[in-house]
């Protein structure tokens, strides 16, 4: 990447011609100096936020066709049709809302008249205008005989499982200790003539948005534009002026593409200066990976993580896919999940018409991966009795087998795996200082890495270490200590690196053993579905219930275990990537992505 600054000039505060050249050139990954504030992006802001409503709303009614042709002018041809589009739809929006509110309403009182009957709220009124009151409740009926015997109440009906009663009294303060049912305020005339009258007014206005649903492109078109104008807002009150004349902007810019930028700056009268970034701004440059094209399968997860080296750290991502998808097929490890996968990610790919996206071909990657370990450890659906089968067991590793292998065997080759993985890292790490004395410190490490392999097959599997064993450390410890801090005095340096070097042991030691995992969660799924197998079919099937429960169990429970296998894949398959083997090559996936001003042309 190469720094750039900036500078425009313009009679004006508009800038957005030469803002939107640089935009459409959508190279500059631009620094802001300051929070853009300007009371043009808060009304373009509001602006968009309508226009994400009305065309939400119209989304509602699209692919429908009006049964009335209402009658609406072509906003295409208006000026400025897009604001009265979207004012008429967010205008008919609110008034519909308000018309099935009060329908809503409406209809709470009609049903009070169907359960009460037609009751004259004017013959009420009378009634209590000579101090007769007359008050509504609803009583349990094993309560009504005991409420008739302290107040003249009387039966009208039932609802609900309990009493309709009426309290006549002289007294208007009178109550009973029962839910009242209030008078409506309306009368049923009046209650029917309104619903009527607004159920039909929404018919009007759903067939108006029906109408406008027509036209929606219009507002589309309105809201990218919008969108186009606030980035260039955004950038513009983010860089900094000089006299209200001039601005300046911050970014950066790949080495490839720097002519590209500076040749757009002289065509239209720029200024610009351009310079390597200092070590201290390493923290502020983006980073921007350019890989082979089959390491694009990892984007996905690096992305649902949010994990992007720093500028000026190694990347990780092709190392990270291979044993991603290795630890997949080891996490699941079952052939019958691993075809139920890709049988699944097939169905998906074909229901989106076989768009290319890198997200399929992780999943069909993922899926053939657990397929392969499947077939090599005999592992079909968790029964033996496949694994037995001639044909498939020709295919499976002894040593490896889930039935009968030799799980000593299996912990060992964990061991290798997590060596071979941090062996991987401290080798890119040395690459990246192939110029410097560092590489070597590096040799250290994997001599150390080594040794503490083998002393972890001692001390877990009781596999009897080899004789040079010793030399590893002292030899991969000499070599960290010397040359693991050239750039301080030779003695500085080399207590400085022993004081960190037994901490730094332990913690590989731990790193190496934490590949245990790997045989853990995948004995675990094998152990999952045999147990749900011994579950479903483990007496035999008897009956027709027995075999209706065996179905269910097996679908239920290899579900189940399929999804607990997915997970483990996120937290121990990314974890291994991510702690393990990015701690020994000294990635901490501090950078920001590499997100350019870019406007469509």
């Amino acid at each position: 990447m190469k720094k750039l600054l900036l500078f425009m000039a313009h009679p004006t505060n508009d800038m957005d011609d030469d803002l939107t050249v640089l935009g459409k050139l959508g190279l500059m990954h631009i620094s802001p100096f300051q929070p853009a504030k300007d009371d043009s992006i808060e009304r373009l802001n509001k602006r968009i936020e309508q226009l994400e409503k009305a065309i939400e709303v119209l989304d509602e009614y699209e692919g429908a066709e009006p049964s009335d042709s209402v009658g609406i002018i072509d906003y295409a041809k208006e000026e400025r049709g897009e604001i009265a589009l979207l004012e008429k739809v967010l205008e008919t929006n609110r008034a519909n809302r308000e018309l099935q509110k009060q329908i809503a309403e409406l209809s709470q009182v009609q049903q009070w008249y169907s359960s009460w009957g037609n009751i004259s709220l004017d013959d009420i009124q009378s009634i209590n205008s000579k101090g007769i009151y007359l008050k509504l409740y609803e009583v349990p009926e094993r309560d009504v005989k005991s409420v008739q015997a302290k107040a003249s109440v009387q039966v009208v009906g039932q609802a609900k499982g309990l009493c309709q009663v009426v309290l006549i009294a002289e007294d208007k303060e009178a109550t009973l200790n029962y839910h009242q049912i209030e008078f409506p305020g309306v009368s049923k005339q009046e209650v029917d003539e309104a619903f009527a009258k607004n159920t039909e007014e929404l018919a009007t206005g759903q067939q108006l948005l029906l109408q406008l649903a027509t036209q929606k492109d219009l507002l589309i078109d309105a809201l990218e534009e919008r969108n186009c104008r606030l980035k260039v807002r955004t950038v513009q009150y983010g860089g900094v002026a000089f006299h209200g004349k001039v601005r300046c902007w911050e970014g950066y810019v790949p080495v490839d593409k720097v002519n590209a930028v500076t040749d757009a700056a002289d065509e239209n009268g720029w200024g610009y200066m351009v310079s390597d970034p200092r070590h201290d701004e390493f923290d502020l440059v983006p980073t921007l990976l350019k890989n082979p094209k089959w390491t694009d399968k990892i984007k996905p997860v690096m992305n649902f993580m949010g994990l992007v080296p720093g500028y000026d750290e190694i990347d990780v991502s092709h190392v990270f896919l291979i044993f991603f998808t290795f630890f997949t097929g080891i996490l699941v490890g079952d052939a019958g999940y691993g075809i139920i996968f890709f049988v699944l990610t097939l169905l998906a790919h074909w229901k989106s018409g076989f768009v290319k996206k890198i997200e399929f071909g992780l999943f069909y990657t993922l899926s053939v991966s657990v397929m392969i370990w499947g077939v090599l450890t005999g592992t079909y659906f968790g029964a033996e009795t496949l694994a037995n089968i001639p044909f498939l067991k020709q295919l499976q590793v002894e040593q490896l087998a889930s039935f009968g292998g030799d799980n000593l065997r299996i912990q060992q080759f964990m061991f290798l795996i997590g060596a071979v993985h941090l062996t991987i890292g401290h080798i890119q790490k040395g690459w990246k200082y192939i110029n410097s004395i560092l590489v070597i410190a590096q040799l250290g490490w994997v001599a150390i890495v080594w040794g503490l392999y083998f002393l972890v097959n001692k001390m877990v599997l009781g596999i009897e270490a080899p004789e040079f064993m010793p030399w590893l450390f002292i030899g991969g410890g000499v070599l960290v200590a010397l040359f693991s801090s050239p750039s301080q005095p030779i003695v500085k340096g080399i207590l400085s690196s022993l004081g960190n070097l037994p901490l730094n042991v332990i913690n590989g030691f731990s790193d190496v053993i934490s590949y245990i995992r790997l045989y853990a969660v995948g004995l675990s799924t094998v152990l999952m579905a045999s147990s749900f197998n011994d579950m479903a079919i483990g007496e035999g099937i008897t009956t027709i219930a027995s075999g209706v429960g065996a179905v269910l169990v097996l679908i239920l429970g290899h579900a189940l275990n399929m999804t607990l296998a997915a997970m483990a894949v996120l937290v121990h398959g990314v974890r291994l990537n991510m702690l393990e083997y990015a701690g020994h090559a000294s990635v901490e996936f501090s950078g920001s992505e590499y997100n350019p001003f870019k406007i469509k042309k």
